[in-house]
């Protein structure tokens, strides 16, 4: 094997060191360092002939399979990049895109793996020739003749990567490989599926490709690669519109100082035309108007199809067949000959006569043959029924798990239908847009609790509406959208009974037993198991208070209160908690003669705990009841008590004026400070002190000069 140690900068080419300049072009050699893994066998049987280029993710080597003495190509993913898993997705991600595909115009993959080693690597074709960013550097420009003819292929190609799923999102000129052919025409090829995006429901594809990330090279980038946006067939059709527009006028359509600059251009800016770019070119109109359309800012503006762009372009249908070479003459650098006649040498083909056939014996099966197959055919017969009917029960009978029925059909069907109307209402294709959520709703109906993916879709209703300006139809997916939470929120509340209830009979029982052994191991198991569903309860009780169901929220609390008191006793905070809450639906509901009760309850629990247990968070509890029921006594003009309250929860609190935005009780407490403060201020107010109130508003004013950070989880 020979040992290359200098290298073309323009070409690529690797020459042995007494070599000095580049015998193709007249370039200088540059020095080669050399790789460690050249001359070794690779994953025990790829011989590691050449380096033939580098990049920021991988090495590509020429190799020879050592086995079958196919040459061909290796990619290795860089050493330091095998601890970013993200970065090992995208590279096997590119090793399935391109196994998805099988094409003339495509480069084909043949393996992919990982050696002992940890070394990450996909085998495929080596391709002999030169991209078309070499082609373009050289010769600045193509004829449209040779133009027509390299495009004709990478359309060919690209609408098969289209068919199969596959998005490029990187189509440049170097991901255009030429191909010298020995009848002097060259064989295209689309290489490079790193970045691709396919269009199924692959959770790899998902994660690689989501809404907001940009991948590609922004001088061929489509207005919405470049805003981040969800990419389909019309992105590549704009970046292949890039492709011929550089390859025909030498110019590239846009490009700025920098890439965020040009990204910025593809958004916003118009190219000039072909014509404009290079006055003296021979363009044909309907090419030149081709390529303008691919610019289009709009996707919807362009060809809906790499099918489409074709008969444009060469006015007959893409054909179903692999393209092969046409021609258009020897004058140019990129000679292509006539196309053979396939539909001719299919017919020659078919009209051999039996005589012509050599061997015809390993065609027929003897009587013998067929008996010995019988039981065989009959097996696979019986394992194809068994595994369809399998498919046919997962798919279209299987109720789904417990907490959320619904066949697999109706999950795929609902999933499509709201995924179709999100795109088609990106496309601003509204009223197809509607016809999809309607449907959508419709499957949400059939199955699971008919509340969450129901209203998902309200959602995108509504945000469709608003978008198209439809006030009636806004006011009843509003009020649908209502009816929705509140039945949501009953359910809830019932399914909260019935674990109250569930508990309560486990006690009696407990109680009932008690004469035969001692229960009280048992009540303490039961308080845990209530304890920790105190904040649940209390979150659907807040749900039931915000659509107005207050009979419901009354009950629950008071079921939960009960028997909580008896599993946990008369001084637990989480009754002090459900007390609040019982108080503030009272109060919701102006029932006032059963609020104050309450609020004292909850403060008397509080107050006992805090002696109990000098916990951080026992301070803030009790100043936090304090500062509740001297507001309620405000309120009720009981002025006296009302100042007595309001001062103790002000003493308390006023040691918190320090806030520590790292910690959670600190900005809670700061929170019910200034709380505490504005209740003082408008309880001064209205016993006129107002210069005192006014003290107090200021006090306020310092405090939220500070930014307050509030957590979720400290309300």
């Amino acid at each position: 094997m020979e040992s290359f140690s200098k290298v073309c900068l323009t070409c690529k080419k690797e020459y042995s060191n007494e070599v000095m300049v580049c015998p193709d072009d007249g370039s200088q050699l540059a020095p080669l360092a050399k790789d460690a893994l050249v001359g070794t066998v690779f994953a025990d049987k790829y011989e590691i002939l050449s380096v033939l280029g580098s990049g920021g993710m991988s090495v590509i080597y020429k190799a020879r399979h050592k086995y079958m003495e196919r040459i061909c190509a290796v990619k290795l993913l860089h050493p330091f990049l095998l601890s970013d898993s993200s970065m090992f997705q995208r590279f096997q991600y590119e090793a399935k895109a391109a196994s998805n595909l099988s094409h003339p115009n495509i480069v084909t993959m043949h393996d992919f793996g990982i050696t002992n080693e940890g070394k990450a690597y996909l085998v495929m074709d080596y391709l002999e020739g030169e991209d078309l960013s070499t082609v373009l550097e050289r010769d600045v420009f193509l004829t449209e003749p040779q133009a027509r003819e390299i495009f004709r292929q990478a359309l060919a190609g690209l609408d098969h990567a289209h068919s199969k799923g596959v998005i490029h999102r990187d189509l440049k000129p170097s991901n255009l490989f030429l191909i010298p052919q020995t009848d002097g025409s060259v064989l295209v090829k689309l290489v490079d599926f790193g970045i691709a995006k396919i269009t199924d429901s692959s959770n790899m594809g998902q994660n690689l490709t989501r809404t907001g990330e940009v991948f590609g090279s922004p001088l061929y980038m489509s207005p919405e690669q470049c805003a981040g946006k969800s990419l389909d067939a019309r992105s590549d059709i704009y970046s292949i519109g890039c492709l011929m527009y550089e390859a025909l006028s030498g110019r590239r359509p846009l490009v700025g100082e920098s890439a965020l600059e040009t990204m910025h251009m593809h958004l916003k800016d118009v190219p000039l035309t072909l014509k404009q770019a290079a006055p003296k070119l021979e363009l044909s109109p309907q090419l030149e108007e081709s390529v303008m359309k691919c610019l289009s800012k709009r996707a919807d503006d362009r060809c809906s199809s790499v099918a489409e762009l074709y008969q444009e372009i060469y006015g007959e249908p893409l054909p179903k067949v692999p393209l092969a070479h046409t021609a258009t003459g020897t004058d140019s650098q990129i000679v292509i000959p006539l196309p053979i006649n396939s539909a001719n040498s299919v017919t020659a083909a078919s009209t051999k006569r039996a005589d012509e056939i050599t061997d015809r014996s390993g065609l027929y099966l003897t009587a013998r043959d067929k008996e010995r197959l019988l039981p065989v055919v009959v097996a696979f017969a019986v394992c194809g029924l068994l595994i369809s009917s399998a498919i046919y029960w997962t798919v279209f009978v299987w109720p789904g798990p417990e907490n959320d029925r619904g066949t697999l059909i109706n999950r795929w069907s609902y999933t499509f239908w709201i995924a179709r109307g999100e795109e088609l209402a990106k496309q601003n294709r509204f009223d197809e847009a509607g016809s999809s959520f309607l449907k959508a709703e419709e499957v949400a109906t059939k199955f699971g609790d008919n509340f969450g993916r129901k209203l998902n879709v309200l959602r995108a209703r509504l945000k469709l509406a608003n978008a198209t300006n439809r006030p009636k139809e806004t006011e009843q997916i509003l009020r649908s959208m209502g009816q929705i939470n509140r039945d949501r929120a009953l359910a809830d509340c019932e399914l909260a009974r019935q674990e109250i209830t569930r508990i309560a009979a486990l006690r009696q029982g407990a109680m009932a037993k008690n004469s035969q052994g001692d229960s009280r191991t048992f009540v303490y198991e039961l308080a845990l198991q209530m304890g920790t569903k105190i904040e649940a309860i209390i979150g659907v009780s807040r749900r039931l208070g915000s659509v107005q169901a207050f009979d419901d929220q009354e009950d629950l609390l008071t079921q939960a209160s009960l028997l909580y008191s008896q599993l946990a006793g008369d001084d637990d905070p989480q009754l002090a908690d459900l007390k609040t809450e019982l108080a503030y639906s009272h109060w919701q509901q102006d029932e006032v003669s059963q609020v104050r009760p309450l609020l004292a309850e909850a403060l008397a629990i509080k107050t006992k705990v805090n002696e109990r247990s000098k916990s951080e968070t026992s301070p803030i509890d009790e100043a936090e009841s304090w500062l509740r029921l001297g507001q309620f006594d405000r309120d009720r003009s009981q002025f006296t008590q009302a100042e007595r309250e309001l001062e103790t929860a002000l003493k308390k609190l006023r040691k918190y004026n320090k806030l520590d935005k790292s910690n959670n009780n600190s900005v809670r407490a700061y929170k019910l400070l200034i709380e505490s403060l504005n209740a003082m201020a408008d309880y001064k107010g209205q016993v006129g002190k107002e210069a005192e109130a006014i003290a107090l508003r200021q006090e306020v004013a310092a405090l939220k000069k500070v930014k307050l950070d509030y957590h979720p989880d400290i309300e």
